[in-house]
């Protein structure tokens, strides 16, 4: 997989996850109904149906592997854009096993298991940038199934806003102070 191939990636990607989506709103269709979720999980806070996912899950894809190809169009020039997509694959492959991994204990009633991998979330921000949309993407897409589609982009959101200041902030202030020390 080339990144010259991107534009393709991207749309294939759209259309795969909107018409796996789309499946997933016919089949709760047609069983119990489809489910809304509260935030916070609590019922007397709004909800969000599931429905609205038939138009911002590709929104979001779309939107957030166009983030990534610009990141690629800048990177070609270097020639490192391959690496980058490499990386990236990698990145959102990650994130999306991460989010469905929290969205599994969560499912199950596992939640010192799901407190958990949450809690470790801004200690996984320092480390990674999670803030890119890659990981973004990985990981809303990760908590979809669980949760329903606005929900996770709020939550995932939230995240990248928070693993972007702790980038901005504290990662630049240790790398600077172990340089320092090292000198």
């Amino acid at each position: 997989m080339t990144a010259a191939a991107f534009p393709r990636i991207r749309l294939a990607l759209t259309g795969v996850v909107t018409l796996a989506y789309w499946a997933l709103l016919a089949w709760q269709y047609v069983h119990d109904g489809v489910p809304r979720h509260h935030l916070l999980a609590r019922a007397d806070l709004p909800s969000f149906s599931n429905w609205w996912g038939a138009v911002t899950v590709p929104a979001l894809v779309w939107f957030l592997t166009g983030r990534v190809q610009l990141r690629l169009a800048a990177a070609r020039s270097a020639g490192g854009a391959d690496d980058i997509l490499r990386v990236a694959g990698f990145a959102f492959a990650g994130a999306a096993l991460y989010g469905a991994a929290l969205a599994g204990a969560f499912l199950l009633g596992r939640e010192e298991v799901s407190g958990v991998l949450f809690q470790a979330i801004p200690l996984l921000g320092l480390l990674l940038p999670i803030y890119r949309a890659e990981y973004v993407l990985g990981f809303a897409l990760g908590l979809t199934y669980a949760f329903g589609p606005v929900l996770p982009v709020i939550i995932a959101s939230v995240l990248a806003l928070v693993s972007l200041v702790l980038h901005l902030t504290v990662r630049r202030a240790l790398t600077w102070a172990v340089a320092r020390a090292r000198r």
